[in-house]
């Protein structure tokens, strides 16, 4: 029978392999350095928990931008990969699926993120609301959003950043179902994926300055951004004339995953100018010029 390994196990035999050509990073030479990045991209994102450790304890700079440039090139396979999926999906006349492509999205902010770990960890919210559902006899559909909350703010913890909003970590689904702190987007498509998974037909709202969910069923919106608070039209109309926003129908429209996917962009791209993140703001740009996004 094969040995079975554990995750720290084929980390460490990975890094016994790695580690001849980690012990050159600090040469000066341009041609052993690109061999050293090739070598250890060709690795592909199983390498990234070493890549991390070895910049963070790293004392030379030379060695810190080779690793760092491994980083960049594994980061930038990401975005390629939702670049490719979005096109598929068009040549197949399909919408993108809402947990892939944010997923795909997910490996350009961290190449390490898992969609298996993410993915069990919402069927096991998943499984909390139903079980939530059926202990509190939610019929009606206000009562099963109720259970919805219930287990996304109180028993998971989700909530939106109290400090450092314009962070980019607050996009990426590897870090905010890590950390459960979002931005009011990345918080909405966890909800509408859980919502759906727990057998509630939930859609997003694509209202300017705030971005909402709605069930199909309700008359009413979902501020999950506030903790699930409930809003009416009336709410929402108030909040576009304080914004000085002239009203149109089309604001309180359902949006499809490929316009979430935009409007995830031109967040990163302010998150990352405002980061002064040169490299990540020059990749989020192009693609936005490719799929013709304002920015």
């Amino acid at each position: 029978m094969s040995k079975q390994f554990t995750i720290l196990d084929r980390e460490q035999e990975l890094a016994q392999k790695i580690a001849p050509a980690l012990s050159l990073l600090d040469d000066t030479d341009d041609d052993i350095a690109n061999h050293i990045e090739k070598y250890l991209t060709s690795f592909g994102t199983t390498i990234v928990p070493i890549i991390r450790d070895e910049i963070e304890h790293q004392d030379s700079n030379h060695a810190i931008q080779t690793l760092e440039k491994v980083l960049q090139n594994l980061k930038e396979e990401g975005l390629h990969e939702v670049k490719e999926y979005v096109l598929s999906c068009r040549n197949r006349q399909v919408s993108p699926d809402l947990f892939t492509l944010f997923d795909l999205l997910s490996h350009f902010g961290y190449p390490e993120s898992n969609a298996w770990i993410i993915e069990a960890h919402l069927n096991a919210m998943a499984d909390a609301v139903k079980e939530h559902m059926e202990i509190t006899e939610a019929k009606h559909e206000q009562q099963r959003i109720n259970s919805l909350n219930a287990v996304f703010f109180d028993q998971f913890s989700y909530r939106p950043p109290t400090s450092h909003y314009y962070l980019p970590e607050h996009c990426f689904f590897h870090s905010v179902t890590e950390k459960r702190i979002g931005i009011p987007l990345a918080l909405s498509l966890l909800y509408i994926i859980l919502g759906n998974k727990s057998g509630i037909a939930l859609e997003g709202i694509g209202m300017p300055l705030h971005f909402l969910v709605k069930s199909r069923d309700l008359d009413t919106y979902i501020d999950v951004y506030n903790y699930g608070l409930t809003l009416t039209k009336e709410d929402c109309l108030n909040f576009l004339i304080k914004a000085g926003i002239p009203y149109s129908d089309t604001m309180l429209s359902p949006v499809d995953s490929e316009d979430m996917l935009f409007r995830m962009l031109r967040n990163l791209y302010h998150c990352f100018k405002r980061e002064q993140s040169a490299w990540e703001l020059e990749q989020v740009e192009e693609l936005m010029n490719f799929f013709e996004i304002e920015h």
